[in-house]
């Protein structure tokens, strides 16, 4: 679920900056998209999750069923879940979904569970031609040294996403 304070919002109304003009050009270009991903980088403030939650919206509003969530929000479903019934259809559900937009993966969620368990969803999602659009607040060159264990495949997954986006 988009957050609340971005619901609706659309590339209309997106406040961006000079220096973000062509981030937010490649993410109004893969709304159009149905395969092409994304790896979103920036810094703590530069739009990235308001960027992101447009995207989303506006993918919702050409009539693909997108699913939005944090990646606190998916690890804690498919790693912490109590529950393996709601953790298998919480996962099947994000395995499926035509487009999925990941915001907020920072270096505190990914340990080695967490880190397979995106390359697990990330490898599914692209062996089906599954749009994924995944936000970050560390640069994609820095996956590798975040990542305990298997950083560097990660990184292979999430550059095989598609484009690189830089906020500013």
């Amino acid at each position: 679920m988009v957050p609340m304070k971005y619901k609706g919002l659309g590339f209309e109304r997106y406040d961006s900056d000079a220096y973000n003009k062509e981030a937010v050009a490649s993410m109004k270009a893969l709304v159009a998209e149905a395969a092409k991903g994304a790896f979103v980088y920036g810094p703590p403030g530069t739009g990235k999750s308001m960027l992101v939650a447009v995207f989303a919206n506006e993918k919702q509003k050409a009539g693909t069923d997108t699913m939005f969530l944090t990646a606190a929000e998916l690890f804690s479903e498919t790693i912490g879940a109590a529950n393996e019934t709601s953790r298998i259809k919480f996962t099947e559900k994000t395995e499926k979904a035509p487009c999925l937009v990941v915001d907020d993966l920072d270096a505190a969620h990914l340990n080695q569970e967490a880190g397979e368990t995106l390359i697990g969803l990330l490898k599914v999602r692209q062996d089906n031609n599954l749009q994924t659009i995944v936000a970050s607040k560390f640069p994609l060159a820095d996956v590798p040294a975040k990542t305990e264990g298997v950083g560097e495949e990660l990184h292979e997954m999430l550059e095989g996403l598609g484009a690189h986006i830089v906020l500013k």
